[in-house]
């Protein structure tokens, strides 16, 4: 029998007697991987770096990443190219065209909410022309200071718009037409919008 036989006997006769002080069978192998799994994970907290959190943040040093030179260069200067006169033709207006002129400016009506100054409970004014366009603002201007108005399109032009004390609501016609608006709280407050 050579060395190569009498070691491997040796290591069968210690694994045997290993495997009956863990209790027999396969408790003897259990027992083995355990203890490997162990040796793995501690070799793995030794040699990987920041597998557990420290907290000393001076540890960790960041190496230095080597960039390439480059040479200083001045720039040149481009190579400028005089541009060539073009030719305009110019043309004269003839005594038949006439001027443009332009077209309305969109403006801004006023309709004043103060019923207690007449004690009709009317807007200011009542009916209002304007042109396509325009735009309507309805200013509370209340002398009670409290009353809070909700003013209402009969077209449903816009939704129920409640003006406090103070505020103002703005609309702008886009459309000619005849429009009909009031007052929610006060029925009988009416007026009416006429886009031309």
């Amino acid at each position: 029998m050579g060395f190569a036989s009498e070691m491997y006997v040796k290591i069968l006769d210690s694994w045997d007697e290993f495997n009956e002080w863990c209790g027999g069978g396969s408790r003897g192998l259990l027992v083995v991987a355990a203890l490997a799994l162990l040796i793995l994970a501690l070799l793995a907290v030794v040699f990987v770096p920041g597998l557990l959190p420290t907290d000393d943040t001076d540890s960790v040093v960041a190496e230095e990443t080597p960039t390439r030179q480059v040479a200083d260069t001045e720039p040149t200067a481009a190579p400028t190219v005089a541009p060539s006169a073009i030719p305009t033709p110019t043309t004269e207006p003839t005594p038949s065209e006439t001027p443009v002129t332009p077209a309305h400016l969109p403006e801004i009506h006023k309709v004043i909410i103060n019923p207690y100054v007449t004690q009709k409970f009317e807007f200011d004014p009542i009916n209002c022309t304007i042109a396509r366009n325009d735009s309507v603002v309805w200013i509370n201007e209340d002398t009670s200071k409290q009353g809070t108005y909700i003013l209402t399109s009969d077209d449903v032009l816009w939704q129920p718009a409640n003006i406090p004390f103070g505020s103002e609501f703005t609309y702008t016609f886009n459309s000619t037409g005849t429009y009909h608006y009031g007052c929610e709280y006060f029925i009988h407050m009416r007026g009416t919008i006429i886009v031309k």
